[in-house]
């Protein structure tokens, strides 16, 4: 299934009426494509807004007897007053329908309301990359022990320098770095191992200007944790224990 196919899909997918086997093909395409997860989340978001009962239009008295006063005689009303109710509403549709538009730009709006959507798939794509590191044994592209080697790698292969620290005095040891694409950008993945577990730390630039504490995920026995600081966020996933992870990441927040 191609991205094309997949848009035009989305919505009868939403309301439950594709068949087995087009749901199958749709979920295996929006695992594995960023481009089409965030309209999946955006349409789920809209159906959620419309939902809501202040997005919800009651037709005024005065408007209904405006109606009927205006059709020719009794009988032609009588013929219209059943349908009115059912026509009527649709005229309000598109205002309900640009408020709710409105919310969710809003949502994904850098700076604007929190677009807790679009955190939860961004969790759920970090857990998969995750997992594709491990499985498809391409873990590190630049492997290292040593920060020196490991930050100055990534000059040049993005447009920005992320932070590379070792806390291997903590238990938390450096073993070097990739290039990973999540959110539909490149972000460099730096990655530590704790013991036996591996802590893979996504980093790119943020696009809000303050700092952010740490927020957790659990999903699939993986922990997730999610901070933003001095204009990068950073995304840390592993299967270690919440506990280390969140050690880990407070390492990283004293760092910076």
């Amino acid at each position: 299934m191609n991205c094309e196919e997949c848009r035009e899909l989305i919505d009868p997918y939403i309301d439950n009426e594709l068949d087995v086997s087009a749901t199958i093909l749709l979920k295996s395409h929006l695992r594995e494509c960023p481009q089409c997860r965030p309209l999946l989340e955006s349409r789920k978001a809209l159906q959620t807004l419309l939902k809501r009962p202040e997005l919800q239009f009651e037709i005024p008295d005065t408007l209904r007897g405006k109606i009927r006063s205006a059709l020719p005689d009794a009988t032609v009303r009588a013929q219209h007053r059943s349908r009115t109710r059912s026509i009527i509403p649709w005229v309000f549709v598109p205002f309900a329908l640009a408020a709710a538009l409105a919310v969710v730009l809003a949502i994904l709006k850098p700076g604007g309301i929190p677009d807790r959507s679009r955190t939860n798939a961004l969790a759920e794509e970090v857990i998969s990359s995750h997992v594709r590191s491990l499985l498809a044994t391409h873990l590190l592209d630049v492997p290292s022990t040593d920060q020196h080697t490991v930050k100055p790698w990534f000059d040049g292969k993005l447009k920005f320098s992320p932070p590379v620290q070792d806390f291997a005095e903590h238990g938390f040891r450096l073993i070097g770095g990739r290039l990973d694409y999540l959110d539909g950008r490149e972000v460099a993945a730096v990655v530590y191992q704790r013991n036996k577990h591996i802590i893979n730390l996504f980093i790119w630039p943020s696009e809000s200007a303050p700092s952010a504490a740490a927020k957790g995920f659990t999903k699939d026995g993986f922990n997730v944790l999610h901070w933003e600081s001095d204009g990068f966020e950073f995304w840390a996933v592993s299967d270690v224990n919440a506990a280390d992870l969140k050690a880990f990441a407070t390492l990283e927040l004293n760092q910076s």
